[in-house]
This record gives C-alpha cells, sequence and structure tokens, in this order.
C-alpha cells in the first residue's frame, strides 16, 4: 500500500495574487491532512473511507450541504487525478498506466469549502501516491503546477498555484509568480518557491465557520471577470497585495513581527477591494477587529487567519467568536 499526504493551508499574505503573476506568503496547517491511499487490486476502484461516506440528517440539511459546498466530490477529483496524471506517465515515457489496476482510497480532515484548501490536497496527495506507484518523479516546484491542471482543465475550476505549492513543500513558504520557467520535460510552469523559518512568524490562529463555507471557485470567477476587463481599482489591489508579501518577508527577516502583524490587517484592507464579500464570512474578520487582532481570510471560503499578542488575547476572541458557532485554534508554528 502507497499513501500520499498533503496538509491544508492559510494564505496570509498577498492572496489571490497568484493567479495573477504576483507573489504570496502561505502555511501549511498540519493539524488538517488529506490522504490517499493506493493499494493493488482486481479493478480500479476510487473508494471513500467510512467517514467520508456522504450522510445527511434530512432532506432539508442536504439542500442546505449542497447549496454551500456543491455536487463536487472527492471521487470526481481524484478520477480527474488520474486522467491528469495518465497524461504526465505519456509525456516522460512510461509504459503501462493504461493498464494498471489499483484501489484509490481516501480520507480528509480539512473541512470542507471554508477556504483552507481542501480540494487542492486532495489531489496533491494522489499525485503523490501515483508518482509513487509509478516510480515517476514529480519535483516539488513542478507537482503543483501538474494538481492545477487537474482542476483547471478537467473540472474548468478558477484556480491559483498558491495552495498546490505550500501544500507541496509544506511549511512556510515564499512565491514569485512573476517569471515563471516551463518545465520541457512535463510542459507546465513553475515561479520561484522558497521555505522560509516558520517559527519567525508571530503566533497566529485560524477560525472559520462552517456555516459560512461557500465552494471559491464563483469567487475567482468574478474576480477574473473583472481583471479580464480592465478594472483598474482590482488590479492596483492585486499589485498592491503581492507587495505585502514582499515586506512580509522583510518584515520576518528582521524580526519585526509586529510590522507583519500590520501587514495582515493591510491585507484585509486590500481583500475587501476584490469586490463583494459575504457578509457571514465578514462577521469573523468584525470580530477579531472588534478585539484588537490583525486577520485576513485565509483562502476565499471564509475561514481567517490572523496574529495575537498573548494567551489573554486569543482566549479573549475565542469567547467572542465561540457564539456565533465558530472554530478558533491556535496554529502550531514550531
Amino acid at each position: 500500500m502507497i499513501v500520499g499526504s498533503a496538509p491544508a493551508r492559510v494564505g496570509i499574505l498577498g492572496n489571490p495574487s497568484d493567479g495573477y503573476g504576483g507573489r504570496t506568503l502561505s502555511l501549511a496547517v498540519d493539524r488538517y491532512e488529506a490522504s490517499v491511499e493506493v493499494e493493488p487490486a482486481d479493478r480500479l476502484e476510487i473508494v471513500e473511507t467510512d467517514d467520508d461516506r456522504p450522510s445527511w440528517i434530512s432532506v432539508g440539511d442536504l439542500v442546505d450541504v449542497v447549496d454551500r459546498h456543491g455536487y463536487g466530490t472527492g471521487p470526481q477529483l481524484l478520477a480527474a487525478t488520474i486522467r491528469t496524471f495518465a497524461d504526465v506517465a505519456a509525456s516522460v515515457g512510461h509504459v503501462g498506466f493504461d493498464r494498471l489496476r489499483f484501489v484509490m482510497r481516501y480520507r480528509t480532515s480539512i473541512p470542507r469549502q471554508v477556504g483552507l484548501g481542501g480540494s487542492s490536497a486532495l489531489v496533491v496527495a494522489a499525485l503523490k501516491s501515483l508518482a509513487s506507484l509509478t516510480g515517476i518523479e514529480l519535483p516539488a516546484n513542478v507537482l503543483p503546477s501538474v494538481a492545477l491542471r487537474v482542476e483547471t482543465e478537467q473540472l474548468g475550476i478558477t484556480a491559483g498555484l498558491q495552495d498546490r505549492v505550500v501544500q507541496s513543500y509544506g511549511g512556510l513558504v515564499a512565491m514569485n509568480f512573476g517569471d515563471m520557467t516551463t518545465d520541457p520535460r512535463f510542459g507546465v510552469a513553475y515561479g520561484e518557491y522558497r521555505q522560509l523559518d516558520r517559527a519567525s512568524l508571530p503566533p497566529l490562529f485560524l477560525a472559520y465557520r462552517e456555516q459560512a463555507a461557500e465552494p471559491s471557485d464563483g469567487y475567482h470567477r468574478r474576480l477574473r471577470d473583472r481583471f479580464d476587463r480592465g478594472d483598474g481599482g482590482v488590479r492596483e489591489a492585486l499589485r498592491n497585495l503581492a507587495a505585502l508579501a514582499v515586506e512580509g518577508e522583510a518584515a520576518l527577516r528582521w524580526g519585526d513581527t509586529d510590522r507583519f502583524a500590520d501587514l495582515i490587517e493591510r491585507n484585509m484592507q486590500l481583500r475587501r477591494q476584490l469586490g463583494p464579500l459575504a457578509p457571514s464570512q465578514l462577521e469573523l474578520i468584525e470580530a477579531c477587529e472588534q478585539c484588537d487582532v490583525p486577520a485576513t481570510f485565509a483562502g476565499a471560503g471564509g475561514a481567517v487567519v490572523g496574529a495575537y499578542a498573548d494567551d489573554e488575547q486569543l482566549r479573549q476572541l475565542q469567547g467572542r467568536l465561540s457564539a456565533s458557532d465558530a472554530v478558533v485554534q491556535p496554529i502550531e508554528l514550531s
């Protein structure tokens, strides 16, 4: 049996400029992960674990889940991953992948559609397992680009490279998508990626509320449309977001965690300029502001990431957000 895994992630600075030649600074959250097992079998099967078997309390619950999360499923993502990997295998001259038979099992503890990269984690984990199964080496800088192809080309989902990069590398990663390089072997483009010392970060927390979840594809499609139409405000905000990632890296290098926290707050101000945001998601940000805690969206699904000064401030934030059924957790940085 071969197992591949990938963690959840939070975009701290620069998100979502990754899809527009920008820069981002993102962190893997090891507390949550997706894992994919591959084992030889008589037929090719994609199997959900018991924990992931669909079930609902009632029809009303099903309607609510579908309205918030959509119809996308793990098997769809994994089928698209296998299809993309078949092209990868052909491009490197691997013989026999199309005749392989195996059972692919998956499980994930990443909350769905709250902006923690759950779908991309599942794809990255599956690609890792398939690469191990076939002996095809997918370099860390190439793996994210192949993972992005799964969702953009096979499933028509609008997305960027950021999530897949940090989930492939792990830890804290600085990404530059301004000058892309094309890998001749796999035919995909990649940026400049560097792992940083995550211990240099100030204390961070993650907060999310599943009731505020929504698929990120709609947000990214609207943003892409405004960008393609030449919206000057959107283009300027994306440039400024990319610059924050550079400033943030410098602040960490000099040990200026107060400055880094200020940049997180500025990141959220710029996110507001990119278009309308769901009130249910902004409630988390507003609660953080009331506690004088700088925070920004971790992705496009409503989860937030922020910096807190001490345990007392974290407890204060947890108390305020618990009233809205939000989960608030410190992020392990050691």
